[in-house]
């Protein structure tokens, strides 16, 4: 089997510049800390599941103190996302976690209620030559992992709309490929969605 290796994509947590969505439920001040929790949570989370390589690939840049913190806490590689859209960040990101890894997965840092189980499975299916998808509950997905970064599943992808998945899904059986599907999950990019996901993940509720 191969070892694949876990890609996390972040945002530097500045206010104004993450989780805008949660205003004016909260300040900017106080969405860049909550963005900042979710990324430590996530690494953690990813650190204890996670057997092979993991990076974290920053936007704009990796020149912020948590970034710095997380890679010398816990051992990651710190990397700058590409230019271009989300796809294109995605598809570097991918491309350079295979040449690595023979297979690599991306994963966003607004689900670290994800659990142990779930980040267990992806990397047992990648590991096994299977192709990954995390779908989450607005259409998208929070996870993809792939043995052959294809650039027909990102490029022309209207990102942030709610049909990126179901485009996503469509595209792979044109070019033979299936994806096996692991647990739906709600990111957390509201009020509303940090409330609800907070009554089952303990430590969000420090934010409500």
């Amino acid at each position: 089997m191969n070892q694949p290796e876990l890609i996390l994509f972040a945002r530097k947590p500045v206010p104004g510049a993450v989780k805008t969505r949660l205003q004016p439920d909260y300040s900017p001040e106080q969405a860049a800390e909550i963005a900042g929790f979710l990324l430590r949570a996530t690494v953690e989370l990813a650190v204890s599941a996670w057997p092979a390589g993991i990076s974290l690939f920053t936007h704009p840049d990796s020149d912020h103190p948590l970034f710095r913190e997380l890679e010398s806490e816990f051992h990651i590689r710190l990397a700058r996302q590409t230019e271009g859209d989300l796809g294109a960040k995605m598809l570097a990101a991918l491309r350079e976690g295979i040449e690595r890894g023979g297979s690599a997965a991306i994963m966003g840092c607004d689900v670290p209620h994800a659990g142990w189980d779930v980040i267990d499975q992806a990397n047992d299916w990648l590991a096994r030559g299977r192709n990954v998808l995390g779908p989450s509950e607005d259409g998208g997905y929070y996870f993809i992992g792939m043995q052959e970064a294809r650039p027909e599943l990102f490029e022309d992808m209207a990102w942030g709309g709610d049909k990126v998945r179901e485009v996503t899904l469509a595209r792979a059986e044109k070019l033979g490929m299936e994806f096996d599907l692991l647990a739906k999950l709600r990111d957390i990019d509201t009020a509303s969605d940090l409330w609800l996901i907070a009554q089952r993940y303990e430590p969000l509720k420090r934010f409500l």
